[in-house]
């Protein structure tokens, strides 16, 4: 309801979506978000505790590893996909919403904020400190790895343009040209041809070196590192592990301390007051921002996008449920895990694939249609894991 609202104040002109979606995604990013994640995971949680989920981390951050793994080999057997398709296809799998959708999500199936707070912030994080310096990783090497093959034909076309010039000219000007020359001429230029195509395909067939040789660059190190030091939920969650293993946030911050400060308690409510507005707001924007991509947001062929949803919604908490069992996941943790698990992936997706001009349509549609199939889904899964009692919870 929240994303039909933003749609419909988009089509009433009521916000300018070229304004409105820019600002809300810089507070989100830069204020609501980091407070929520500072307070949930610096306060609320005790990593001393011996209820504290790891293993909860660790299925999300194997899911995530699992799923580099298939996005890899996918693009190393299509010799005509670039390091860019990796990224794409690691994007479309597990960039979960893990907090925007999460939080809440969790938060109303088990009948508690906190709880959903708690899941939503432990599933976001392998996606942070592992997922997101990859991506940009990958992302960087395919600007240059474009920029490399762009630099590579077009010098080896140059070449033929030239050859091509010189005859039409020498034709201009009604100039005799010996047919020697000008069957030599056209061998040169079919030989060019020829060796244009060997040196894209020796380039196709050769990636893995070329990425290699990407990577070792110190400048997109530097331009990685330089990315991630402004990521604010990433100084969030440094400092909340900072808060929680000092024990200063869940000891005098937190209000169900018996040593919790009253004079310190307007931290943890300012930033509760943030973090409660990162889910509605962003919805919002998300309307908006679908009411301006208007058709742009269904490009894919039926097959790709029933492809994608099929993969994101079912096969991928499939596969979350094995690894729950795997991992010995409790009833509420194993629930909560498959459920984020089946969220659709976030609006950021877009805006990464936008940035680097790699897979805007096939982000565009996962964010769009997963949206609006995230209620009958996660509603269908909870039915299923209760008449198998997959994961039971007493609520």
């Amino acid at each position: 309801m929240t994303t039909l609202l933003g749609i419909l104040a988009a089509y009433l002109k009521i916000f300018d979506a070229s304004s409105f979606v820019p600002q809300s995604t810089t507070f989100i990013f830069y204020v609501a978000l980091p407070g929520l994640v500072l307070n949930a995971l610096g306060i609320k949680i005790d990593l001393y505790d011996d209820k504290f989920a790891w293993d909860f981390i660790a299925v999300f951050l194997i899911l995530r590893a699992l799923a580099l793994v298939v996005a890899f080999m996918v693009v190393v057997i299509d010799k005509r996909k670039g390091i860019g398709q990796i990224a794409v296809l690691w994007l479309s799998i597990t960039w979960i919403s893990t907090v925007i959708l999460g939080v809440p999500i969790a938060g109303a199936v088990f009948d508690n904020p906190m709880k959903g707070a708690k899941y939503g912030i432990l599933a976001g994080i392998s996606s942070f400190i592992f997922q997101l310096p990859l991506q940009l990783l990958f992302l960087e090497c395919h600007r240059l790895e474009e920029e490399y093959l762009a630099g590579k034909l077009s010098t080896e076309n140059d070449v033929i343009s030239e050859d091509q010039e010189i005859g039409g000219k020498a034709e201009e000007m009604a100039l005799p040209v010996p047919e020697e020359t000008h069957t030599a001429s056209e061998e040169e230029v079919a030989n060019t041809n020829g060796k244009a195509d060997e040196a894209e395909a020796d380039i196709v067939s050769n990636r893995l070196c070329l990425w290699a040789k990407i990577a070792s660059r110190g400048d997109v190190w530097l331009q990685i590192g330089h990315n991630i030091s402004r990521n604010p939920v990433l100084w969030a969650i440094a400092g909340g592990f900072f808060l929680t293993l000092t024990t200063l946030g869940p000891k005098y911050l937190n209000e169900t301390s018996d040593d919790f400060v009253p004079g310190l308690g307007w931290i943890s409510q300012t930033l509760s007051f943030l973090g409660s507005t990162v889910t509605p707001v962003s919805l919002f924007a998300m309307g908006i921002w679908m009411q301006q991509q208007g058709r742009n947001l269904f490009l894919l062929n039926p097959l790709t996008a029933v492809g994608c949803m099929v993969s994101k919604l079912i096969l991928v908490p499939l596969i979350m449920v094995g690894l729950a069992k795997a991992l010995d996941l409790d009833d509420e943790p194993g629930r909560a895990a498959v459920l984020i698990a089946a969220l659709p992936i976030s609006m950021a997706s877009f805006s990464l694939a936008n940035k680097y001009s790699i897979g805007e349509a096939i982000m565009a549609e996962n964010v769009a249609v997963g949206t609006f199939l995230i209620l009958p889904t996660i509603i269908i899964w909870n039915l299923v894991m209760d008449e198998i009692d997959l994961f039971p919870t007493n609520t």
